[in-house]
């Protein structure tokens, strides 16, 4: 089944309570990194059932149904900054990993087909919600799954196109709040995007190099060549039969209707590339990049 994330947010794949230690498996990905499609693959093959669990969006929506409603809404989720050394910041950081602990305590059991839970993470993610002792703890003896895209332009249009509808997922839900004045082909806006998602896959790679982990790497094209592939390796790697997992999903020809409304993609590259081409190297101004927090050290991941 082609699983939206609403479905994958609500009850519908909860599980009969699972008690111990379970196998970990965390994909570590930036938007539009075929993240989601890994996920679909893995949760109908019976490997966990793999989600954003911890994007502030999705937290707010599982935790009502965890016992968790009340106290989420106190609950702001913002990066790390030097205001978290004041009194009030210290309190506001301690009132997150209380209830991070709350909520991971109860999630778990009832995501662990097999004895795996499996989340997926994008990097911002884990600066806000995840960069802290309780997270550290729960990333502790994990397998690591970063995936990334090839062609960053193709990713960096994806993606502006998803901020400017709101459409995130396989359908046509608005899960973020669309655009009021929506401007696809805005190239300036293209180019802080590529910026971003540049920045997230080097936050991805320092944070894997720094704890030495041994991850699993791969593409967003290749992954569309050989999913199941995919899903059989990484099932090895958390000890459990290739063979015993469910066959037959496939979304080779899963498509929705273009909104008549909404240029294509290719369009709107085409244009990026042609207003690039306009323009004089010498006028090009390398971009400036913020500075992006590094996440601290974990000692024992892996």
């Amino acid at each position: 089944m082609r699983y939206s994330e609403q479905q994958v947010n609500s009850e519908l794949l909860d599980q009969p309570e699972f008690h111990g230690e379970p196998n970990k498996i965390f994909i570590c990905s930036t938007p539009r990194s075929g993240s989601y499609m890994l996920c679909r693959y893995m949760i109908n093959a019976d490997l966990g059932i793999p989600h954003e669990y911890f994007n502030p969006i999705n937290i707010r929506q599982i935790a009502p149904r965890l016992g968790l409603g009340a106290s989420v809404q106190r609950i702001k989720w913002r990066r790390r900054t030097p205001l978290d050394r004041l009194p009030f910041g210290k309190a506001a950081r301690a009132a997150e990993m209380s209830f991070l602990g709350e909520y991971i305590a109860a999630l778990i059991p009832r995501r662990c087909p097999r004895g795996i839970f499996a989340a997926k993470i994008h990097f911002d993610q884990y600066l806000k919600v995840l960069d802290n002792p309780v997270g550290r703890q729960l990333l502790d003896g994990g397998l690591f799954i970063y995936l990334y895209r090839e062609d960053l332009l193709k990713q960096a249009i994806s993606t502006h196109f998803a901020k400017t509808t709101g459409r995130w997922g396989i359908d046509d839900t608005a899960v973020t709040i669309p655009a009021s004045r929506p401007d696809f082909f805005n190239v300036a806006m293209i180019d802080r995007t590529l910026e971003e998602l540049a920045e997230q896959d080097r936050g991805w790679r320092v944070f894997l190099g720094r704890n030495s982990l041994p991850a699993m790497f791969n593409s967003y094209e290749n992954l569309c060549r050989n999913p199941a592939d995919f899903v059989a390796a990484i099932a090895s790697r958390v000890g459990i039969d290739p063979s015993s997992l469910r066959e037959g999903y496939s979304e080779a020809d899963a498509s929705h209707a273009e909104d008549p409304a909404i240029p294509s993609k290719s369009e709107v590259l085409r244009h990026y590339l042609a207003f690039n081409q306009r323009v004089h190297p010498a006028d090009i101004k390398p971009p400036t990049l913020r500075a992006q927090p590094m996440p601290t050290k974990i000692q024992g991941v892996g």
